[in-house]
């Protein structure tokens, strides 16, 4: 069984040994053999392009560290510069990364601005360090600007959440939708890295690992895709250490 399942409501949530914390080294350049090469458009899709003050996606939260349990972190993994939130589907998938030391629970919740209730809530359950994803069922609307949050309780001995929070917008282009339908997943991670599409260039390559965990390329796609966007190169290293055990 491969190491990340593929779900539309359900959750995924993978473990692995937590790797030690080193210093960030500063991060890699796509090299002249990757084929995923992130290029993201800085008229769409910006979460910077259409908010202002302080109500911008924050996509990490951290809850307090105690004397015994280090601190428990939750991450949303998007690009660090909130550009190319989009996406060409209907259902796209969302992944979110947490580190934690125990079990706990986090709160999906995918929001309409012109509604005044949310369009999707879901129930998430985390075992332990890993990567969560999940596909609402909710169609997005093209044009639309949706914010999807996560409220994580910490497990701090009080009650208390972190929130996290980013946003997507669904496009319409049925000419790409055309070209990528028979491509493989690697090459339609590239394909949408190009375009600056994010949820569809991680969502292809995280597929193309779903069903090849053995790759070597896509393990090296992905880990350059993550630190082309800002990812911090341990989160980098856990992510895939998640994935491909190593």
């Amino acid at each position: 069984m491969s190491k990340l399942l593929s779900v539309s409501i359900a959750i995924a949530t993978l473990a692995f040994t937590t790797l030690p914390a080193f210093a960030n080294p500063p991060q890699p350049r796509p090299t002249q053999t990757s084929r995923v090469r992130w290029t993201p458009n800085p008229r769409m899709g910006s979460a910077q392009r259409t908010l202002s003050g302080g109500r911008r996606g924050q996509a990490m939260a951290q809850c307090n560290a105690s004397q015994t349990i280090k601190p428990t972190t939750l991450t949303l993994l998007v690009p660090k510069t909130n550009q190319g939130l989009t996406t060409i589907e209907e259902n796209p998938t969302f992944f979110l990364y947490t580190e934690t030391e125990q079990p706990t629970t986090a709160q999906f919740i995918l929001s309409d601005p012109s509604t005044a209730e949310p369009v999707f809530t879901q129930t998430i359950k985390i075992d332990r360090t890993g990567i969560s994803q999940l596909t609402p069922p909710v169609p997005l609307k093209a044009g639309t600007r949706y914010r999807w949050t996560v409220l994580l309780a910490c497990n701090t001995g009080t009650p208390k959440e972190i929130i996290a929070r980013s946003f997507v917008e669904r496009i319409e282009n049925a000419e790409l939708q055309r070209q990528t339908r028979t491509l493989s997943d690697l090459d339609q991670s590239a394909t949408f890295a190009q375009q600056g599409i994010w949820f569809d260039a991680i969502g292809s390559l995280m597929k193309a690992a779903e069903k090849d965990p053995q790759n070597l390329q896509i393990k090296s796609e992905l880990r350059s895709l993550l630190a082309q966007v800002g990812r911090p190169s341990i989160e980098v290293a856990q992510v895939i250490q998640t994935l491909f055990g190593s």
